[in-house]
C-alpha cells in the first residue's frame, strides 16, 4: 500500500517539478525566483523522502541524500539550455528520470547506484564547468561546491560497501580532493565547457568506479587496463574533436 501511494506522490512532485522550474524560467529565468523556487522544491523533496523512509523503517541519511543531490545536479544541467524551446523540452525528457530517481529513493541495488551516481555526477559536472567558464570571477566558490558536492556524493556511494565508517568518509574526501584539483587544472585549458566537463567526468568516473570494484574485490588487471584504455580513449577524441578556443 505504501509503495503504490509512493508511487503517486513520485509522479506529483516530479511534475511539480517540471511545471514550477517552468513557471519561473519562462520567457527568461529570472533567478530571484527561480533559485528560492527550486530550494522550496529540493524541501518538499527532502520532506517527503524523510517520512518515507521513515515510514519503510530505510531510514538512511545518505540514502535520503541521493536523491536530493541528483536534483541539484539536473537543474545546474537547466542552465546551459540555451533557449525557451530547449528548457522545456528538457525538463519534459527529464520528467520520468526526475520520477524513476524519486520512486527507486529506497532501492539501494549496485546497478541502480552506478548508474544513479554517474548521471549526477555527469549533469553536476556539467552545470559547474559551464559557471566556471562564464562567471570565472567565482572561481573558488565552483572549486569549493565541486569538492563538498563531490564528497558528499561518493559518501553516498559507498554506504552499503564493507568499508568501515571512517574509511567511507576518507576514500569520499580523497576522491573529492582529487576530483576538485583536476577542475581547477582543466580550467586553465581553452577548450569549451562541455569538453571540460566531459574529460573532468571520465577521470572521475575512472577513480570511483575502479575504487568501488576495489572495495568488493572485483578489481582485476584487465579491469584496470579496460577502464584506462576507455577512459582515455575517450579524453584523445575529446581533446581532437575540440578547437583549441573558447566558444562564445
Amino acid at each position: 500500500m505504501i509503495a503504490r501511494y509512493h508511487r503517486i506522490i513520485s509522479a506529483i512532485l516530479s511534475i511539480a517539478f517540471l511545471v514550477v522550474i517552468q513557471l519561473f524560467a519562462t520567457p527568461q529565468p529570472i533567478f530571484r525566483f527561480l533559485i528560492p523556487a527550486f530550494f522550496g522544491l529540493l524541501a518538499a523533496f527532502g520532506f517527503y523522502n524523510w517520512l518515507y523512509l521513515g515510514w519503510q523503517d530505510k531510514w538512511n541519511w545518505w540514502v535520503w541524500l541521493r536523491p536530493l543531490l541528483f536534483l541539484v545536479g539536473w537543474f545546474g544541467l537547466f542552465f546551459i539550455m540555451p533557449n525557451d524551446f530547449l528548457r522545456g523540452l528538457f525538463l519534459l525528457g527529464g520528467l520520468p528520470l526526475v520520477y524513476f530517481i524519486e520512486a527507486l529513493t529506497s532501492n539501494v541495488g549496485q546497478q541502480l547506484l552506478f548508474n544513479e551516481v554517474l548521471l549526477t555526477a555527469f549533469c553536476f559536472f556539467m552545470g559547474a564547468a559551464a559557471a566556471a567558464q562564464y562567471y570565472p570571477k567565482f572561481s573558488l566558490l565552483y572549486t569549493a561546491v565541486v569538492f563538498g558536492f563531490i564528497a558528499l556524493l561518493c559518501r553516498a556511494s559507498y554506504e552499503f560497501t564493507p568499508l568501515s565508517a571512517p574509511h567511507k568518509s576518507s576514500s569520499a574526501l580523497i576522491i573529492a580532493l582529487f576530483t576538485t584539483e583536476l577542475f581547477w587544472v582543466l580550467n586553465f585549458l581553452p577548450f569549451h565547457y562541455s569538453a571540460l566537463a566531459l574529460i573532468l567526468f571520465n577521470l572521475f568516473y575512472l577513480c570511483w568506479a575502479l575504487y568501488y570494484y576495489f572495495i568488493f574485490n572485483h578489481l582485476t588487471p584487465k579491469r584496470i587496463q579496460f577502464h584506462l584504455i576507455l577512459a582515455s580513449v575517450f579524453i584523445l577524441a575529446i581533446v581532437i574533436i575540440t578547437p583549441w578556443k573558447i566558444l562564445s
